[in-house]
């Protein structure tokens, strides 16, 4: 049960109005306890005994109705209930509206039967006066649900339920109630915005007989915008003048409405927007909204409950999983295989979410390999084989098609909805590319994606891809399609949490135990492979999904909505963080991004006894409190890890750069040096099989470190007050001191991938260095006050191709030692980043993700880094550039030494100026 399915009150059941784009004050909820029971199909009497009290609108499926019985298709089911209008409510006429009813039913007021309506999904109205006697008025409800045992449209339901199909569900689910009206009212409001002109077409559909005009007025916030008379029946355009306010999930302003048509008034709204496809900057087909490039950031939107299942619990139960998904950073809803009440549509509107509208689908049973095997298989058919697709019966064709034209009907004017989607995975599939130039004529406003998943026949305006259990990218076809690429289902990563569960089944593209895990494995996917493809050209994605359902537990929250599985700010990180790929992508500027980080105050060590990297380890510190001794051990810890110290060093005449590691199959250690007079550089380098050259201890600090090589020899050991650095060869030996000052801190950040992929490193700058760098036996000491040192210390596992940006640097600037550290790329998409300012000795953490900016045409062109508290210049005077290519193993290294010139934020929020710091800036790619 959910929270507000503990709280339900039988006497008040979902008590607001119903259609919130269509308001007047006659209004009479039949919400609540009515009488059932069952019968044979056959039985078309009006029962005179009752099986007990049902909760309306919840199905008798539902636990929420106090029923728990499943209608089959050889049954009826039966509704009663009595009624007595307010005094004053009848007006001219009465009108009994269902908001849904699955799956036909038929309706007798006070003996006599008033209509009857076909199809589970949309709502119908019947005028109920003439019917009416006496004082209390008796209602009986007939209802038939054959579910998936023919072709009529079912959604997800299925009698045999299991894996993605859920549980069957029947009768009234969404609001019943009255509406008393004059002879003539208002019966449809339809309401387009064509933004690009600043206008509101407004066309008012009359119920009862005759023509004449209606008063509409538009207004924004209690002012009134526009006002004109519109005849009935006609769409007629009203300007809003200058200055129209668009609506949009940033800003989702809505402009108020009200109709008047004789005795008759209704209040509406209308959010001015456009939605539709076309070029960003570089010619990629993008999806549009208000005319730019607009990056629909989407989950996969089941809305069932766990006790109300289609039906929720209440409106706070819809606000809570909008309000959710957008708190995350989504930007959109695909609302899958259903039609929702209408409230939900205006808390999209309200709230600003987007809405993807699926058709529901029907047919016969499905082909499992037609429907399943383009998981795995690039299988592909002509959607005109009608039987293949469960198609053959022509009846149950038809009237899909009238279903969805009714569909179109009911949700035009509803601000949020953005996109048409027909048909899903091939599920009842026919003449798709013909259904969506149907949806398009109904609606030339909404972009249509005719074929979610697979069979794409060309149509629509969208390629339109679901990809689990592979890796993702975008193909070379949808890139070039003139249509938007989408990604339009993946991922459904399952995670059970204990006591949240419907049942002892579990159903996701892939199972992971823990918490953090699968909060690592979302972010890792959505950093991956949904990045690179964004900037690349997708222009949607929908991961699968919001919320479990019954055996799917592959939600980002439990079934019952009381856990979310994901950190929201890491989330909403991610989000945004694409969103910027897409907009730098389709011409605009890149931007930095905030994170939200945490500062580690105690040891901890990094890995679990397993291997696995320890979530109470992820974060950032101010001195070297992480262990690293379990790298390479336990049952998950073995292959790719990788150890190193770096050291380099900087004097008014040489550079010098030092590198001990061991990669796990290989030990690779090096020397090189800048003559900075001459510019003449010297380098040494080694390579071992497997690690026996290596000698590095398992934590910091807490041992030698050496390598022996005949090329090379480096041994770095902790001394009073630093660390002694040592290296030997043929021509150049070093024997330098990297001082450690009293309360000097140095930044130490663990960057989580996965939880067996995460690196551990410490970022040591501004360390005073003295010694002597001794080059074919000319002896070089280095000047007190103007040689700095710098340690990068790595230990962890990493992924096998990996770009990156890092740059520091180290120096005086007014008087005061400032040493910068930055970083990029392969920090990316992780929560954790690596850039600091150490200001004599005092480190503030910059919790941003920067933009590098440079020129690889150019190397040696100033780079800019900069973000919302960093402004950075970086000259090159040096290029040491390098490159590896043993195809399995490859690197390729630009790293330019230069100066830092500008201006950082310490942690006081006060802008510390940078001159003339010595240090280097470099870009990599290594495949290892």
């Amino acid at each position: 049960m959910t929270t507000w399915g503990d709280a339900l009150d039988p006497d008040r059941v979902l008590p607001e109005h119903p259609r919130p784009q269509l308001v007047r004050d006659s209004y009479v909820t039949l919400n609540g306890r009515w009488e059932h029971t069952f019968t044979a199909a056959s039985a078309d009497a009006v029962p005179t005994s009752w099986d007990g009290e049902i909760v309306v609108p919840f199905s008798p499926e539902a636990p929420l109705s106090g029923v728990g019985r499943t209608l089959q298709p050889d049954e009826a089911l039966w509704y009663r209930r009595t009624v007595r209008l307010p005094d004053g409510f009848v007006r001219d006429r009465v009108l009994l509206h269902f908001g849904a009813v699955d799956q036909d039913c038929e309706v007798w007021v006070d003996g006599t039967r008033v209509g009857e309506h076909r199809g589970g999904y949309l709502p119908f109205t019947l005028d109920v006066t003439d019917a009416l006697t006496g004082d209390v008025h008796e209602l009986v409800v007939r209802v038939r649900d054959v579910t998936d045992t023919s072709w009529r449209s079912r959604g997800k339901q299925r009698l045999d339920r299991g894996g993605i199909w859920y549980t069957p569900q029947s009768g009234i689910w969404q609001t019943v109630w009255l509406e008393s009206v004059p002879a003539r009212w208002v019966d449809r409001l339809v309401l387009t915005p064509h933004l690009e002109s600043g206008e509101v077409e407004v066309c008012v559909v009359a119920g009862g007989r005759g023509a004449g005009e209606a008063e509409v007025s538009i207004s924004a916030a209690g002012r009134t915008v526009v006002g004109a008379d519109v005849t009935v029946g006609v769409p007629t355009r009203l300007s809003l003048g200058s200055g129209v306010r668009p609506w949009s999930p940033e800003d989702p302003f809505l402009y108020d409405v009200e109709v008047r048509l004789g005795d008759d008034r209704v209040t509406s709204y209308v959010g001015m927007r456009s939605f539709g496809t076309g070029p960003d900057a570089h010619g990629c087909t993008r999806l549009l909204l208000n005319g730019e490039p607009y990056l629909h950031a989407g989950l996969l939107d089941q809305g069932y409950w766990p006790d109300g299942l289609y039906t929720p619990p209440s409106d706070e139960a819809m606000v809570h999983d909008i309000r959710t998904a957008k708190d995350l950073g989504f930007t959109m809803l695909r609302k899958h295989i259903k039609i929702e009440p209408m409230r939900w549509y205006h808390h999209c509107d309200r709230l600003g979410m987007l809405v993807w509208q699926d058709m529901v689908n029907g047919g016969r049973r499905y082909h499992p390999a037609v429907v399943t095997a383009p998981v795995v298989l690039p299988v592909r058919l002509d959607d005109s084989r009608y039987r293949v697709f469960g198609r053959e019966d022509a009846d149950g064709r038809t009237e899909f098609l009238e279903e969805l034209d009714a569909t179109v009907a009911l949700l035009r004017s509803v601000p949020s909805v953005a996109a048409w989607v027909p048909f899903n995975e091939g599920w009842g599939q026919f003449d798709a590319d013909a259904v969506a130039q149907r949806v398009t004529t109904l609606d030339p406003s909404r972009p249509v994606d005719h074929a979610s998943g697979w069979y794409d026949q060309g149509g629509g305006d969208m390629t339109s891809r679901h990809v689990y259990f592979r890796r993702y990218r975008l193909s070379r076809a949808d890139a070039d399609d003139p249509r938007a690429a989408v990604l339009s289902e993946y991922g459904g990563y399952s995670h059970r949490v204990p006591g949240h569960v419907w049942g002892d089944k579990e159903f996701g593209y892939r199972k992971i135990a823990d918490r953090s895990s699968f909060e690592r494995a979302y972010l890792r996917l959505q950093h991956t492979q949904v990045g690179p493809a964004v900037e690349q050209g997708l222009t949607a994605f929908v991961y699968t999904q919001l919320a479990d359902v019954e055996d799917e537990t592959n939600g980002l929250m439990t079934y019952d909505r009381k856990v979310l599985k994901v950190d929201a700010e890491a989330v909403r990180e991610s989000n945004q963080r694409l969103r910027q790929r897409h907009d730098h992508a389709a011409g605009g500027s890149a931007r930095p991004l905030t994170v939200v980080e945490r500062e580690i105050t105690a040891p901890v060590s990094l890995t679990l006894p397993d291997g696995r990297l320890n979530p109470d380890a992820v974060g950032w510190t101010r001195t070297p409190l992480i262990t690293t001794d379990g790298i390479g051990r336990g049952r998950l810890g073995k292959g790719r890890n990788k150890r190193w110290e770096y050291w380099a060093v900087t004097t008014p005449t040489h550079v010098v750069a030092l590198v001990l590691s061991d990669i796990d199959y290989a030990a690779v250690h090096g020397l090189w040096l800048l003559d900075r007079t001459t510019g003449e550089t010297i380098a040494y380098d080694a390579i071992g099989i497997l690690g026996g050259s290596a000698t590095l201890p398992g934590t910091l600090g807490a041992g030698p470190a050496r390598a022996r090589t005949n090329k090379v020899q480096i041994a770095l050991d902790e001394v009073d007050g630093g660390t002694r650095l040592r290296a030997r060869t043929e021509r150049v030996q070093v024997d330098v001191v990297a001082h450690r000052p009293e309360g000097h801190e140095s930044l130490g950040v663990v960057v989580p991938w996965s939880d067996r992929l995460f690196q551990y490193t410490v970022k040591d700058v501004a360390r005073p260095a003295t010694g002597r760098i001794r080059v074919d036996g000319v002896a070089s000491d280095l000047p007190d006050g103007e040689s700095w040192a710098t340690l990068d210390h790595g230990r962890g596992r990493w992924p096998y191709a990996m770009h990156w940006n890092w740059g520091a640097g180290s120096g005086r600037t007014g008087g005061r030692v400032i040493g910068i550290q930055v970083g990029g790329k392969w920090t990316d998409g992780t929560g954790s980043v690596e850039n600091a300012l150490v200001v004599d000795g005092h480190l503030s953490k910059i919790s941003e993700e920067l933009v590098w900016s440079y020129d690889v045409e150019d190397w040696m062109a100033p780079w800019r880094i900069t973000g919302g508290t960093v402004d950075l210049t970086f000259t090159p005077f040096h290029l040491k550039r390098s490159v590896t290519d043993l195809k399995v193993f490859s690197s390729r290294t630009h790293q330019c030494f230069g100066h830092w010139s500008g201006r950082v934020q310490d942690d006081t929020g006060t802008w510390v100026e940078v001159d003339g710091l010595v240090g280097w800036a470099e870009a990599v790619r290594n495949r290892w």
